[in-house]
């Protein structure tokens, strides 16, 4: 049984607007030196000495985890490889926790290496992956509550680095009566791992920015909002 820590504090209250999107050439990856046991002891060793870090996780080729460490720090006593450009275009935000239980389910596993749907789908992925959906921009809480009574479930994507464009996505198509042109940014049916959040990285984002997700997200539907417990950091507007 791997040892992990349950108990770890999972922070809700982070302002994201003041968190910004490391850069590419701040991201390395251990992967090619290292095993997956001691990639999970080095992220424990990063906790312990209190040093925050962000987790991209690539889909190309061998599926390499990409770590970018506070204050563009270097892991000076273990071999490592940057992330190039092409890596860049092709990763995505590994699924963050809300509950505890969360943790466990999100932990890195050497005997499922090329699982990558466990650590980057999360509710409304999961969802999008084997069905037709529509991506489009946020105006206004309002607007979502009653979209929501017509169209059924919407999901606010999830926040963002930089925060300068909020989306949400529908599974009924025939939202599209109800949206503007210029408002939906991504039509997107079933498809593989990963997939929809890089045509989101590429069409909307312009890959300036990334998407952060949770395990869990809040929802619109039949014109209530349904929160998540305990309360997610998303922040729709």
């Amino acid at each position: 049984m791997e040892n992990i820590d349950i108990n770890e504090v999972i922070d809700t209250s982070i302002d994201r607007a003041k968190v910004k999107l490391p850069k590419r050439n701040t991201f390395f990856t251990i992967d090619p030196y290292s095993t997956i046991n001691e990639y999970n002891q080095a992220l424990e060793a990063l906790k312990n000495n209190g040093i925050g870090y962000t987790e991209f996780i690539s889909t190309l080729g061998k599926y390499y985890w990409y770590l970018s460490l506070e204050g563009n720090q270097r892991p000076i006593m273990i071999n490592y490889t940057s992330m190039n450009k092409m890596e860049w275009t092709k990763t995505v935000s590994k699924t963050k926790p809300l509950k505890t239980n969360h943790v466990y389910l999100l932990y890195r596993r050497a005997s499922e290496k090329s699982e990558l749907s466990k650590y980057i789908d999360n509710d409304w992925l999961k969802i999008a992956k084997r069905t037709k959906s529509i991506v489009f921009k946020i105006t206004s809480k309002e607007n979502l509550l009653l979209l929501s009574k017509t169209y059924g479930r919407i999901y606010p994507l999830g926040v963002y680095f930089n925060g300068q464009l909020k989306l949400a996505i529908c599974f009924n198509t025939e939202i599209k009566n109800s949206l503007t042109s210029d408002r939906i940014v991504v039509e997107k049916g079933p498809h593989k791992t990963g997939e929809l959040e890089l045509e989101i990285n590429y069409k909307a984002l312009r890959n300036q920015d990334k998407l952060i997700k949770y395990f869990e997200t809040p929802y619109f539907e039949d014109g209530k909002f349904h929160p998540t417990s305990p309360q997610s950091p998303l922040k729709i507007l």
